[in-house]
């Protein structure tokens, strides 16, 4: 039996087989090519994809990367779920409805490895449902996104107290080599505890956690003195700078090294 469901009720009994929660409208026929591919490759999920805004093309990039998620895309439209990615969501107090917890349950499923998925492109244009609203939400309250920004603060503090430490000791062109490195791996303990929660090969993620902000490092001095070369101004160049370093070092930080 296939059961839908719009804005998180059924249209009829509790009994399904998948679940279409979608602002497209997909012709019958259609949809049951869709499912019946489904069962026959034994794949749990169907991503349905469609043609966008802008807006929320740049929404989900930036939940996905909050949410950690490090496969597939983010959509706030069109997702089939088998019975068995059904129940995962329930056990984790998640009903499917189109918005938020739609885009949750997707984030949710792309991050559990258990579940095979498969896309299908419609080229139906898609209502955007990603409110400004749910996007903060999802960043900030329920993503890692704002937590990495405290931590990275901090991380400032402690650079700019070991600098005050050791720069009358070993000297001001010296004092910022351990000022760095001290910093980072306040950081990294920060981040593997709080932000990420991070499990196993502590070292080996602190390794790569070290290498991929010293090359956010190097990009920010590199993008601070190229603005300089253009006549930027001395603020802007260090925004640009600190900008640049955070997009990579957050980025390899929730997509490579946790």
């Amino acid at each position: 039996m296939i059961q839908r469901y719009s804005n998180g009720r059924p249209t009829y009994n509790d009994d399904f087989d998948y679940i279409l929660v979608s602002n497209v409208k997909i012709e019958g026929d259609r949809r049951d090519a869709i499912v019946n591919s489904a069962y026959s490759a034994n794949d749990d999920i169907i991503l349905l994809f469609g043609k966008q805004g802008l807006l929320t093309f740049i929404y989900g990039i930036l939940i996905k990367l909050s949410l950690s998620v490090k496969r597939g895309k983010i959509l706030p439209f069109g997702t089939v779920y088998s019975r068995n990615a059904y129940d995962y969501l329930i056990s984790k107090n998640l009903t499917p409805e189109p918005g938020k917890n739609m885009v949750l349950g997707n984030a949710m499923l792309l991050k559990n490895r258990s579940f095979q998925y498969n896309i299908v492109n419609t080229g139906i244009i898609c209502r955007d449902t990603i409110t400004f609203g749910d996007f903060l939400d999802l960043t900030i309250r329920r993503g890692n996104m704002f937590k990495y920004v405290l931590v990275g603060i901090s991380g400032v503090i402690v650079n700019e107290a070991i600098l005050l430490m050791l720069h009358g000791v070993i000297g001001r062109d010296l004092s910022i080599l351990p000022a760095i490195e001290i910093s980072i791996i306040w950081n990294f303990i920060l981040n593997n505890k709080f932000t990420f929660g991070g499990r196993g090969h502590f070292y080996l993620r602190l390794a790569k956690y070290n290498a991929f902000n010293l090359i956010g490092f190097g990009a920010n001095l590199g993008v601070y003195y190229s603005a300089l070369f253009y006549k930027t101004n001395i603020y802007v160049a260090d925004f640009l700078g600190i900008l640049v370093a955070f997009i990579i070092t957050y980025t390899t930080a929730t997509l490579i090294v946790w």
